[in-house]
């Protein structure tokens, strides 16, 4: 018997938790990605300066060369942590994806016209 129909909105309210989840699980995801996009910037950025210094294009100031280093290194580093956060939160998605469809399959729907027994 559909437990739903006798009253317990339990599965209901799980499955409702479960889309509340995935939806911040999605959320979560675009921002690390924009954070990945801001750290491959940085990581071109700062060699591009390094170079542009090197070249003569900017005038060379101390200031510039750290801050050259900085961008290029930190981008490095900001983007490959974005990377393993955005795949560990995928991969959480995944996992909450299939805990609601378990828990939509567990429901007992009755078919309009159906008798309950």
């Amino acid at each position: 018997m559909n437990r739903m129909v006798e009253g317990n909105w339990e599965p209901a309210a799980g499955i409702e938790r479960l889309e509340d989840q995935i939806e911040e699980l999605h959320e979560a995801i675009q921002r690390s990605r924009r954070l990945s996009l801001v750290g491959w910037v940085g990581a071109v950025a700062g060699p591009a300066m390094l170079l542009a210094l090197a070249l003569g294009a900017l005038e060379f100031t101390p200031v510039r060369l750290m801050l050259g280093i900085a961008l290029a290194l930190g981008g490095i580093v900001l983007a490959g942590a974005s990377k393993t956060s955005t795949e560990q939160l995928e991969l959480s998605l995944r996992l909450a994806e299939s805990e609601r469809k378990n828990a939509i399959d567990r429901l007992d729907f009755v078919q309009p016209g159906e008798r309950q027994s």
